[in-house]
């Protein structure tokens, strides 16, 4: 039996027997998005906490108990990024951090999007969560990548699917 250690209503921070930390994530279903638009990825810029830094991330979020992963998805992308979705390619699942948590995140493909502004101008939408949107071009964050950027892996792990799905080169 885990003991635990501090519960609020969306986490519970656990230690097990072996002494170990284990997050239990009161509402463990995410969705992400890889949204492609003109050889550039929408990103989103915030700080965490946790890392101490600002990150880069795809655009997405928690899903809300009873909603469907894809509706999730377009709401978090319209809200994080003000940019509208119209199709969208579910790719797989994945847990991102399975040795702490539960979390479990829906990924999904488009570039099928209604972008407002010039591409060469990046969006910089600020809202109450400090998030900042940006048009990235492809070989920038696929560079980052590899050269071990500060990034959430949940952009690599994305844009692995988009290439597994054939949506994405990686040149």
């Amino acid at each position: 039996m885990n003991r635990i250690v501090y519960r609020t209503d969306y986490y519970a921070v656990e230690e097990n027997e072996n002494q170990e930390i284990v997050v239990i994530d009161q509402i463990p279903e995410s969705a992400a998005v890889v949204a492609v638009h003109q050889g550039c990825l929408l990103l989103v810029f915030q700080h965490r906490e946790a890392v101490n830094e600002v990150t880069w991330e795809l655009p997405g979020g928690t899903v809300k108990p009873g909603e469907e992963p894809a509706l999730a998805v377009r709401r978090e992308l319209e809200e994080e990024a003000g940019v509208l979705c119209k199709d969208m390619s579910y790719m797989g699942c994945a847990y991102p951090m399975a040795s702490l948590a539960n979390r479990n995140v829906y990924y999904y493909f488009t570039d099928d999007l209604k972008v407002s502004g010039s591409q060469e101008s990046n969006l910089q939408d600020e809202d109450d969560e400090g998030v900042t949107a940006v048009w990235v071009p492809l070989r920038d964050v696929y560079r980052k990548i590899k050269e071990g950027g500060r990034m959430d892996a949940m952009v690599g792990h994305g844009l692995l699917l988009s290439k597994l799905h054939g949506f994405l080169a990686l040149d």
